[in-house]
């Protein structure tokens, strides 16, 4: 298992002593594994470019920024834990750009932190059928966070 990908959908649940995180540690640790950290970006998340408020393209562009510094940190946090990792922020839809990176970094564990009413919970686990967890060629871990 060489190389983890963790797909993070929240920055409340997301901190180096998060569950999710100390599954990661774990497992990269004894396997000697990369790790990618995945966020998602949602379209509606961009800023809208016809709109002419500047004001709310901004607030989106620094929201943005934040998440991105946020996710940064937490690679470097693991980074000073002696773990190769990277961390990616890419706009799309989320079950399909987990499924594209997947494929495109070579993974060979997909990590997903899920809390019952997260967005990303209700995507996998409530349309199963159209869902990543039916579609995926890859194996899936799922870490409860709280």
């Amino acid at each position: 298992m060489k190389n983890i990908l963790v797909a993070i959908d929240s920055l409340d649940t997301s901190t180096i002593s998060s569950p999710i995180m100390e599954i990661t540690i774990e497992l990269a640790n004894a396997f000697s594994s990369k790790v990618k950290l995945l966020h998602v970006v949602p379209k509606s998340m961009q800023a809208p470019f016809n709109l002419d408020n500047k004001i709310l393209r901004r607030e989106v562009a620094h929201e943005l920024h934040l998440e991105h510094e946020f996710f940064q940190q937490l690679a470097q946090n693991l980074r000073d834990k002696s773990i190769d990792a990277t961390s990616l922020m890419v706009e799309g839809a989320t079950i399909k750009t987990i499924q594209h990176e997947s494929d495109r970094l070579n993974i060979d564990l997909i990590i997903l932190g899920c809390h019952r009413h997260s967005e990303l919970y209700g995507v996998l686990m409530n349309n199963t059928e159209h869902g990543m967890v039916s579609k995926c060629s890859h194996p899936i871990m799922f870490v409860p966070t709280h």
